[in-house]
């Protein structure tokens, strides 16, 4: 198998089939599960054998191997409500508070943000050439927000009357892993502040197992954004190198041999990089539109 391993592109409550189904062995459900998903229209799997394979060695490790890694921004939540409008990213949702309280800024800021997502995108660019573009990128952002005073109640606020909202099946699946004890890392290049509320909001507080690594606004006296932490998270450096190696739960999840890893981008492919590869990893991608298709083609081309 490649570096990339295998994709299944399918809702995360999927997953919780694998124990409801009883009287069979570990294997046999799993056989089971996975022809059920490939019923459905939109999935694919390109080895379904080597994913049995790895559902297998996953639940022959048990929770005491396992770690979850996943990416925020339209893996766990969707990228289109139930009217069929498009959901925001947690960048996003600053974004449409910082046009809200100053709609002077939109044509500036929609010219950036098209300038940069061409970039992020073009196909002719390697991803060493594009990070350069991606740091002038998140910098502009982080910037608006501080020479704009964006306040930490206005986020908190926004979070509840945006449209973001979980995947089907996320919330058991999170409420399952907590108590599981199985420790999921958030990776997200968008606002943890962000993730934060939401989680918040959705599930009454942030569960213990939760661990989020992304780009954290800081504020003054008066509740101002004045900073961002560092070092700056794009989408393309999610990865083991941007999380502290003293933090507490660093060893934990490094040294977890099964992975399961879940995303939507170019970038999220790497979000195990640093992580124990003694055991199995296996990769979900989720299909949101016709650029993302660009994260399942480089999958598929880098496996042997």
């Amino acid at each position: 198998m490649g570096k990339f391993g295998h994709i299944i592109t399918f809702t995360l409550d999927s997953l919780h089939e694998v124990r409801r189904v009883e009287q069979s062995s570990a294997i046999e459900r799993i056989v089971m599960v996975v022809e059920k998903i490939l019923n459905h229209p939109s999935v694919r799997v390109r080895d379904r054998s080597a994913v049995v394979e790895k559902l297998n060695a996953i639940l022959k490790g048990g929770n005491e191997q396992l770690a979850v890694i996943s990416d925020f921004d339209f893996t766990l939540t969707k990228s289109i409500d139930e009217k069929g409008e498009r959901c925001l990213g947690s960048h996003a949702v600053v974004n449409h508070l910082l046009l809200s309280l100053h709609p002077e800024l939109a044509a500036e800021v929609n010219a950036v943000n098209a300038k940069y997502v061409a970039i992020e995108y073009d196909p002719h660019l390697t991803k060493e050439e594009k990070m350069p573009y991606m740091v002038e990128w998140w910098t502009k952002a982080h910037e608006n927000y501080i020479t704009h005073g964006i306040h930490r109640d206005d986020i908190e606020r926004i979070v509840e009357e945006v449209s973001i909202r979980l995947r089907d099946g996320a919330g058991a699946m999170l409420k399952h892993l907590e108590a599981a004890s199985i420790p999921m890392l958030l990776f997200s290049a968008g606002i943890g502040n962000v993730i934060e509320a939401f989680l918040r909001h959705q599930l009454g507080s942030i569960p213990e197992n939760i661990h989020i690594i992304s780009n954290m606004l800081s504020f003054d006296e008066k509740g101002r954004v004045n900073a961002c932490s560092e070092p700056l998270i794009h989408v393309f450096c999610k990865d083991s190198s941007v999380i502290p190696h003293d933090a507490p739960f660093f060893d934990d999840i490094a040294h977890r041999g099964n992975v399961l890893l879940l995303g939507d981008s170019l970038g999220d492919i790497h979000m195990d990089v640093g992580v124990d590869h003694s055991g199995t990893v296996l990769r979900i991608g989720y299909l949101n539109s016709n650029v993302s298709i660009l994260y399942i083609c480089s999958i598929l081309a880098q496996e042997s």
